[in-house]
């Protein structure tokens, strides 16, 4: 199979991967929906280019047998590692910080030492848990609202999580969000989740990870964007 042959093998193998992996119609195309992912718009170009080169040699007529061009090694090995990305999407579960490493509070957890560790520690969010199930979220807002709520301006030592739980919500009333996605689902998709909140004004701070994505399941991980960052 010489390269030109093989060139046309391996875009139909990246159509197929991704009309598989996305769930694309037949009639979707394909580099138009890889373009607009954030994981694959930096190589736009040279998607674009393969897809000119490929219907450039399927759609016109040979000359005596003859390709009008032969593709370059390079060409077909970036096909081929586009294909691998898209197989090989990672899931939630192998890039999550595991529950045993997260920093969380109980209903009972002091309020004025939580806020210490999180200023120590750059955290901007604090999981409320109780028996391995996530009840809310401790962040600036919740602590803003509280003290705007309150008669004292200013935390006792004594104040616990139980206190204040009215301002711990889960819901999307606040302007960082949080969500529950599936340990067993892509990271791309949970990407896509944070995008289409970043577009309508709110900002996912952290994605609860549990085995079906449902709140009522016990917390095996969580993601937040710089994690997502790093894996690209």
């Amino acid at each position: 199979m010489n390269r030109t042959d093989l060139f046309i093998d391996k875009y139909k193998q990246l159509e197929s991967a991704v009309r598989t992996a996305y769930n694309l119609d037949e009639r979707d195309s394909v580099s138009y929906y890889l373009t607009r992912k954030s994981e694959f718009c930096k190589y736009k170009e040279d998607i674009r280019y393969c897809q000119d080169v490929r219907n450039l040699l399927s759609h016109r007529k040979k000359i005596n047998g003859a390709y009008a061009v032969e593709p370059s090694e390079e060409m077909i090995t970036f096909i081929s590692d586009l294909i691998n990305k898209v197989r090989n999407r990672p899931l939630c579960r192998e890039i999550w910080i595991e529950y045993k490493n997260i920093f969380w509070q109980p209903f009972d957890g002091k309020v004025k030492e939580t806020v210490i560790t999180m200023r120590k520690r750059q955290y901007t969010q604090v999981p409320i848990i109780e028996k391995g199930i996530v009840k809310g979220v401790f962040d600036e807002i919740s602590l803003f609202n509280y003290l705007a709520s309150s008669e004292s301006n200013y935390i006792s030592d004594d104040l616990i999580f139980k206190d204040i739980g009215q301002f711990l919500q889960l819901d999307d009333s606040n302007e960082q969000q949080t969500v529950f996605f599936a340990s067993e689902g892509f990271v791309d998709e949970l990407e896509d989740i944070f995008e289409k909140a970043f577009r309508c004004g709110k900002r996912i701070g952290m994605a609860f990870i549990t085995a079906n994505g449902r709140p009522d399941e016990k917390l095996l991980g969580i993601i937040t964007p710089w994690d997502i960052i790093a894996v690209e």
